[in-house]
């Protein structure tokens, strides 16, 4: 240490005193050093204006009446002479000290309110191309003693030249070649550049300097130096250097931890202005809270120099949180305990006021004996009526926060909830009605609810407590996007403390909450100040969304509390393009997220970007010429991400498709970054194999739109085309970002195909009513056999069943139907019952036909089978449609979520596919059997029918037939397999033109009868005279109904 004897600090010191006059005189003892406090000029308050010793005017301040009764203000400079200590270093460099109050002669007691100092702080550094050995630790070696002198005599000839230098001292050396480390006190006008240029001369002047830094105190002025603000109400700080210097940082200190202030926080703005002579930088927090308690610290950075300026805000807080016992409560007639509440808060440093108020009673109170917390109880008098007991902290700036203990008292005829002990907790009597709120278990953040229901019945316990390590990283990344941290820094800290802990262990939504908050600020972040991370620090990110995204918390993911899981997807696809990465291929391999990678450095030759997901089914290519074109102005990185398990945790609506779609691939996004951070686009190309290739469904290539903000998203096929060869469906894309293949579940409805379906539909419901009316009106004409009333008696049934079954399907075609559950789910089981008794009635006929066909002497009574026919043509079908509606409707998977019909994802479809699929291959081998004996002459006939006649016979069977038996119902059945397009699209229009236009085509069936036409003519030409008709004996039945089938017209 070198101090010239004597040396002076000259300060201009604002002061007070409760006196009229008095001449000053101030003494003051430094550390072992003697020195004395002195004035130059008496102020003279009688004149307006008071001459100083330079000159200079001071004018007299206009001062208010208490003031001018109580108190003067003077202005004056001091001076003090004497060695330098770290007491006088402190008083000279740290305004924070202020006000100080001093005693002179023990009668006048003066008090400094502003300091205005002149002395500049230096710390610096002078780095020695020279080997470190341990005795430059020791300060009484020769080397350290000769090294210091050295040093020390270099800075005083350098500092000497431009200014005052008050104390010199080196403080140590450390390794790293020599690092000697020296504290400068200067005094005097002293600008940035000056010290610039004496900073540069003392490198040049010792021998072997390699470089030499400084750190200056008192160069940079800052404003408050002192500040106390309320809570949540702005700081507002403002730095100002007489350079022109546009680097600036502000960090600050609290608790002996410093961080950086990051000037993008949503919580922070930092302005510079820069102007010809000076530099001012105003930081403003727009709520001052906890956080932002401690010494801030200006910085602005020039070459080798940081000039720094300190000062100190104190937040008069409020509580962060306050924590009731309890929450709330309930009382019974016979509950007679005394009543105890109460209300505590952290040890968080604030005095507080605190008051209990009910019932407009205001209480003090005063706290209570622990130790771990500040806690506040009231014992209050059992309340007649449901009472608010209010717990209110009120601060010194009279500021307030409460918490509210509703007490509720139960009648004798309400309805309660008793004490029941679940999750762990003993949960007390509660109004029907009400909620139940209890802390969360020690080591826990949050709170346990638990519904009490109307009926006075417990629901189950609604979980939302956090674990400690999700808790306090949650605290540190809200921090960090307040703008209170280094990113650089605290984004790795957050990753390690949740990926070596109890951190990644999620049990519940409020966690899974936490994490995706965690990870959505760290990425957003980091991203928006274009920071890398190594390899560790992105792996440990991915783990977390990897764990995130398992398949076991799949359950957690369905609750509506949870956030969209699109944030985790755009909080990978940040965080993974910040990857550090050398020129070559990278990879990250975990459960359910995989990465792969290439990186190009800037005129490296470029070759096709290929990469393959080979056990995910995923392959992405990037054409040579677009890398080439890349790779010629920047650095390139590409980076692709396949995601195995966040698709099922996506919505799969989509624009163009709505809610008729469903993800049939993985996830996969592909970024391209640049060396100046920023992103580019290209044409993609992508394959992705397919969970279903069912080619009734078309296949979409689609990508994540983040722009749709209010549901997080939503798939979109902008600039992206398809082409599907089996169960690969090959994308290209005109830009980046994450990828899928998603599956139209609704097949694409082809043109005209309602207007045939509803056009047909009416007509068919007409001519089923014409059939009854024609059956009505000829009926005794062609019953009068049993074989002809078996038949009639079964096509009556089948009209009148499929009548119904079209007036139903008819009837749900309304949209107002499809709003009304109950409506829809009866309309639903009414199809069901009515198409399953159209193919029983068919059925009935069918094996009526088959038994009249092979028994040719065996004969049916009518009794019998009307009997038989009913039982299987109504009875069976209700059982059916009952059995399915009370196994599938229970579980909610009864009827279709578009349609009034039944669901085909639950399989409550095949309750009628598989009966009236067996029917229709019962009724189609009758159809064979039938032209079979058509074209097989009879034994009875003595002259064979020429071939003609044969095939005219086939014909006209299988014309009369198939829509009687419902065989036009197989087309549905073929659209069910895999065909082509054109294929899909005939049976599509065969299907609905057949199933449509089903009941005019048994209106056709029934009048070309022979015995119907004629029992119609006869009744319109004989006006009222009985029709004649041929009694068919019962052995000649079967041979001449065969006949008349066969027989021309």
């Amino acid at each position: 240490m070198v101090d010239p004897n004597p040396y002076t600090w000259t300060l201009s010191i604002l002061y007070s005193r409760r006196m009229r006059r008095a001449a000053l005189l101030l003494s003051l003892m430094i550390g072992s050093s003697q020195g004395y406090w002195g004035y130059k000029k008496q102020p003279d308050l009688s004149s307006p204006e008071m001459e100083m010793e330079d000159g200079q005017e001071r004018v007299k301040r206009q001062l208010s009446s208490a003031q001018i009764t109580y108190e003067y203000l003077y202005y004056t400079d001091l001076i003090l002479e004497g060695y330098a200590s770290d007491t006088a270093e402190a008083f000279l460099t740290s305004p924070s000290s202020v006000p100080y109050s001093l005693l002179i002669n023990s009668t006048l007691n003066v008090t400094m309110v502003q300091v205005n100092i002149t002395t500049v702080e230096i710390k610096g550094s002078v780095t020695l191309n020279e080997s470190f050995t341990t005795d430059l630790l020791d300060p009484t070696s020769g080397r350290y003693q000769t090294l210091a002198s050295n040093i020390t005599l270099a800075l005083l000839n350098v500092y000497t030249k431009t200014c005052n230098p008050l104390h010199v001292s080196v403080i140590e050396f450390s390794p790293g070649s020599v690092v000697a480390n020296y504290k400068m006190l200067l005094s005097g006008n002293i600008s940035a550049s000056q010290l610039s240029s004496s900073n540069n001369l003392v490198a040049q002047s010792l021998p072997g300097a390699i470089s030499s830094q400084l750190l200056t105190l008192g160069v940079t002025h800052i404003e408050p130096v002192k500040l106390e603000v309320r809570y949540l109400d702005p700081i507002q700080l403002t730095c100002q250097i007489n350079e022109t210097i546009t680097s600036v940082s502000w960090s600050l200190t609290a608790s002996n931890i410093s961080n950086m202030i990051y000037s993008g926080g949503k919580n922070v703005d930092v302005t510079v202005q820069v102007l010809s002579h000076k530099t001012i930088s105003v930081l403003i927090i727009n709520k001052a809270d906890i956080w932002w308690e401690g010494t801030f610290i200006c910085q602005f950075f020039n070459d080798t120099l940081i000039h720094e300026a300190k000062a100190e805000v104190n937040v008069i807080l409020l509580p962060s949180e306050i924590t009731v016992n309890p929450i709330q409560k309930s009382l019974t007639s016979r509950d007679t305990s005394q009543l105890v509440l109460e209300c505590c808060v952290g040890l968080d440093g604030e005095e507080y006021n605190v008051s209990w108020s009910y019932d407009n009673v205001t209480l003090g109170v005063q706290p209570g004996s622990r130790t771990d917390m500040r806690c506040y109880s009231l014992a209050p008098p059992r309340p007649a009526n449901n009472t608010n007991y209010t717990c209110t902290f009120t601060n010194k700036a009279g500021q307030q926060k409460g918490s509210t203990i509703p007490v509720t008292i139960i009648g004798v005829e309400d309805k309660y909830c008793g004490i029941d002990v679940n999750y762990g907790v003993t949960w007390n009597i509660t109004k029907a009605g009400l909620s139940a709120t209890t802390t969360c278990p020690s080591g826990k953040y949050g709170s346990l609810t638990r519904d009490c229901s109307a009926d006075g019945v417990w629901m189950v316990v609604q979980d939302n407590c956090i674990n400690q390590i999700l808790q306090i990283a949650l605290y540190n990344a809200q921090a960090l996007e307040d703008g209170l941290g280094s990113s650089f820094v605290k984004v790795p800290e957050i990753i390690q403390q949740m990926t070596n802990s109890s951190g990644a262990v999620i049990n519940n939504t409020a966690e899974v909450s936490a994490v995706v908050t965690i990870l959505g600020t760290l990425s957003k972040i980091a991203s928006a100040l274009n920071n890398t991370f190594d390899v560790d620090v992105v792996t440990g990110f991915l783990s977390m969304a990897s764990n995130l995204t398992d398949p076991d918390y799949a359950t957690l993911w369905s609750s509506p509390k949870c956030p969209p899981a699109s944030t985790v997807l755009q909080s990978v696809e940040r965080f993974s393009q910040l990857l550090r990465a050398d020129n070559g291929s990278f990879e990250i391999y975990l459960e359910n997220i995989q990465l792969k990678g290439n990186s190009y450095g800037m005129g490296q030759e470029g070759h096709d970007y290929k990469k393959t997901f080979e056990n995910l089914g995923v392959s992405i290519s990037i054409d040579q010429q677009t890398i080439s074109s890349l790779v010629k102005k920047s650095d390139v990185k590409i980076t692709s991400v396949a995601f195995n398990t966040i698709g099922s945790l996506l919505p799969s609506t989509t624009e163009k498709l709505g809610n008729d779609s469903q993800l049939n691939s993985i996830v996969q996004s592909t970024s391209i970054q640049l060396s100046d951070s920023t992103s580019a686009s290209s044409n993609i190309l992508m394959s992705f194999k397919t969970n279903t290739s069912d080619k009734r469904y078309s296949q979409h290539c689609v990508f994540w739109d983040f722009s749709q903000k209010d549901s997080g998203g939503v798939w979109s096929d902008v600039g992206c085309t398809s082409r599907v060869e089996d169960n690969i469906t090959f994308c290209s894309c005109s830009h980046l970002t994450s990828f899928a293949v998603l599956m139209a579940i609704k097949v694409e409805s082809l043109a005209l195909i309602e207007e045939i379906t509803y056009v047909g539909l009416g007509v068919s419901i007409f001519s089923l009513c014409v059939c009854i009316l024609v059956e009505w009106y000829v009926w005794k004409a062609v019953v009068r056999t049993n074989i002809s009333y078996f038949r009639h008696i079964s096509l009556v049934n089948i009209t009148l069943s499929l009548l119904c079954a079209d007036v139903c399907f008819l009837s749900s075609a309304f949209p107002s139907v499809m709003t009304k559950k109950l409506i829809c789910l009866s309309i639903t089981f009414l199809n069901h019952f009515f198409y399953l008794a159209l193919f029983f009635w068919t059925f009935a006929q069918s094996v009526m036909l088959m038994h009249q066909l092979l028994f040719v002497f065996h004969h049916l009574r009518r009794r019998v089978f009307v009997a038989l026919s009913f039982l299987v043509g109504y009875f069976i079908p209700v059982i059916i449609a009952a059995g399915t509606f009370l196994y599938f409707y229970p579980r909610d998977r009864y009827s279709h979520k578009d349609l009034c019909w039944l669901n085909p994802e639950s399989g409550a479809i095949y309750a009628f596919a598989i009966p009236a699929g067996s029917i229709i291959v019962f009724n189609f081998l009758t159809l064979l059997v039938v032209i079979s004996k058509l074209s097989r002459p009879s034994v009875s006939d003595k002259n064979h029918p020429e071939d003609r006649d044969t095939a005219k016979s086939i014909l006209k069977a299988i014309l009369v037939l198939t829509p009687v038996f419902g065989l036009t119902w197989s087309f549905g059945f073929a659209l069910l397999t895999e065909l082509d397009y054109l294929t899909r699209q005939i049976f599509t229009y065969g299907f609905a033109v057949m199933n449509a236009f089903q009941g005019f085509f048994i209106l056709i069936t029934c009048i070309t009868e022979r015995k119907v036409r004629e029992a119609l003519f006869n009744k319109q030409s004989s006006s009222g005279t009985s029709t004649a008709t041929t009694t068919m004996s019962t052995s000649e039945a079967p041979s001449k109904m065969t006949a008349s089938i066969k027989k021309k017209k």
